[in-house]
């Protein structure tokens, strides 16, 4: 009489142990499951077909609402106030006066005392030939044509000249004197020329200098996120229509890098359908129709503004684009 007993115990005793052992697996991997969105494996996600006027534009506006927008920020809107168009062409009209004067006749007689000569810093030093790293940060393509791929602490350079393609790296604190050790996302302004660089919550805006060949830290930076701005920088671009894009997830701002404000607050489904979740930043700009975007998963994604759609795709060597020692 005993061994049935016995029996019947140990069924009972493995199904409760069986049971307590599959919720531990799923409790486990509920944990598990509110990871950073940055460490988690993106998979390829398919692409659904969007109805182009369906989708809303980005909002544009007048000089009016952006200066409540500046003065709500506590900033004064008349004291950095950009140069219009016709004030950039009155500088350039007196400096062509200065320079009349210079070449006039009395002033061989009456010599102006020279200027002061200021040195620029000596040009960064190219690192040597090293290992790949194992994923890359940020990326932008510069005022100078140029393309700058983000990696920890270096900066990959990637360029063309006489049709062939050059590439070299640096400490980023050296190809971008005063800014930071590390970039967590980057964009170009096309039309002003600045580049800024964020680091965490932290954004510099740099100049590029024709002459001496080397980005400048521009005036009143670096400067950090005010509070309004709750997302924190993963990506960043400069979209079709010109706008500045700061993105995290499922969420973006437009952002104004010289007022240090955002403009506007929307969700990437709704303003952008199809963006890779994966997208580091947009290398190439064709008339707005066109859109060149680099990835984390390292592929080069052809973006078509009017489909709103990724259409073709490309798989890249980290060796190949950015000159470096496959591991």
């Amino acid at each position: 009489m005993r061994k049935p007993l016995v029996v019947l115990l140990l069924i009972i005793v493995s199904t409760a142990l069986g049971r307590f052992v599959e919720k531990g697996a799923n409790s486990e991997i509920e944990d598990t499951f509110y990871k950073h969105e940055s460490d988690l494996e993106i998979p390829d996600e398919a692409q659904y077909e969007v109805i182009s006027e369906d989708v809303p534009t980005l909002p544009r506006m007048n000089s009016q609402t952006k200066w409540e927008m500046i003065r709500a920020s506590g900033q004064d809107p008349t004291i950095r106030r950009r140069k219009n168009k016709q004030q950039r062409q009155q500088k350039v009209v007196l400096g062509r006066e200065r320079r009349d004067l210079i070449l006039a006749p009395w002033r061989i007689t009456h010599v102006a005392p020279k200027k002061t000569v200021v040195v620029p810093k000596k040009a960064a030093m190219a690192l040597s030939f090293d290992k790949c790293p194992e994923k890359f940060d940020a990326i932008t393509k510069g005022y100078n044509g140029r393309t700058y791929v983000f990696a920890r602490e270096k900066v990959y350079q990637i360029w063309f000249e006489d049709g062939l393609p050059q590439k070299a790296s640096y400490l980023i604190s050296d190809l971008f004197s005063g800014g930071p050790r590390t970039v967590t996302a980057a964009l170009t302004n096309s039309r002003s020329g600045v580049t800024i660089l964020f680091e965490g919550r932290t954004a510099y805006r740099f100049r590029w200098n024709r002459k001496h060949r080397r980005f400048q830290l521009a005036k009143n930076t670096p400067q950090e996120l005010p509070r309004n701005i709750t997302i924190n920088p993963l990506s960043a671009f400069e979209w079709a229509d010109g706008n500045q894009v700061v993105l995290s997830g499922e969420h973006f701002i437009i952002y104004d890098a010289y007022w240090n404000l955002a403009t506007f607050t929307g969700h990437t489904r709704k303003y952008f359908p199809n963006l890779p979740r994966d997208l580091l930043g947009i290398v190439y700009n064709g008339a707005g129709e066109t859109l060149l975007m680099y990835t984390k998963t390292n592929k080069l994604k052809v973006y078509n503004t009017k489909k709103f759609k990724v259409v073709q795709e490309y798989p890249l060597k980290l060796s190949e684009f950015v000159g470096c020692q496959s591991r």
